[in-house]
């Protein structure tokens, strides 16, 4: 019923008459009705995850041999200036992206909330904060997922199998945060909001310790990670039990991004366990 609905919508966003700002202000506007198309984002899963089944069972293939031959060195991590280099730049955009991301959009925030008081503002029902910067924004947030598909091409290029837990969340990252652009919930908000403070932190933390250093603080850090999935899990049951805050397409929005989360926290949870041999918040996903 799901994949019914979604290819019956029209191949480019019908936007809300309560969306004042033109798309053609927007950063990257050449792309965006390609990018609002429902192809697009499962044409991406799709290459993504065939690419990352091919690069890893490559890997897998180069390992067995290497130890076929006894070739101790074969499989070592690629560690050459260059391929650092590379990682340091690519940690570095997200951080400086994710840290503008916060500064710019976290005054809209406050100001909405304070104009038009929490529950107004929580729903976003006068648009004023897709108007001002969540169109902008969330957009943004949205193409931003499918360039952390870097992320786990740099584990697989350094010879590691990436695991379920990353390429679930890079996948579905994309599907969730394209459907919350197309039927423009104000859900989007937690996420920009909740994902810009978190990666800025840790991609801050990955340049960093890709340059070598060991800053403290890590276990901090992998705490707030997981924690941003309980507050997001926590707000999206509040658009729920809220009567007209979200529309029948935003709700569905929400209905998807709620077992998605809840999957996320499973396994989260379940690598914490089974590397580090106790449940908690830990950094599943390093990619320096």
């Amino acid at each position: 019923m799901f994949a019914k609905w979604l290819f019956s919508l029209a191949s480019q966003l019908n936007m809300s008459p309560h969306i004042t700002t033109p798309t053609s202000s927007l950063p990257l506007s050449g792309i965006y009705d390609l990018m609002m198309t429902p192809y697009v984002p499962f044409v991406a899963i799709f290459v993504y995850n065939a690419a990352v089944w091919c690069w890893d069972n490559a890997n897998k293939q180069r390992l067995g041999a290497a130890k076929k031959n006894d070739e101790s060195g074969s499989n070592a991590p690629r560690t050459s200036s260059a391929v650092r280099n590379v990682i340091i730049a690519h940690n570095l955009v997200l951080a400086v992206y994710s840290i503008w991301t916060f500064i710019d959009f976290m005054p809209a925030v406050i100001e909405s909330v304070q104009t038009q008081g929490f529950a107004t503002a929580f729903c976003d029902t006068n648009w004023t904060l897709w108007n001002t910067k969540l169109l902008k924004h969330g957009y943004l947030f949205y193409l931003s997922k499918y360039y952390e598909f870097i992320d786990t091409f740099i584990i697989l290029y350094k010879g590691k199998s990436p695991g379920r837990l990353q390429t679930f969340h890079h996948s579905g990252a994309v599907l969730i945060m394209w459907l919350g652009n197309y039927v423009q919930s104000a859900y989007l908000a937690f996420f920009v909001f909740e994902n810009s403070i978190i990666h800025s932190l840790m991609y801050t933390y990955y340049t960093v310790t890709a340059m070598g250093f060991k800053p403290p603080g890590k276990q901090w850090l992998t705490r707030m990670q997981i924690m941003q999935f309980y507050v997001a899990l926590t707000a999206g049951i509040a658009y729920l039990g809220l009567p007209q805050c979200q529309n029948s397409e935003q709700r569905v929005f929400v209905y998807l991004f709620i077992p998605y989360i809840l999957e996320l926290i499973r396994l989260f949870n379940a690598f914490a366990r089974q590397t580090y041999g106790k449940p908690g918040p830990q950094l599943a996903e390093k990619t320096n």
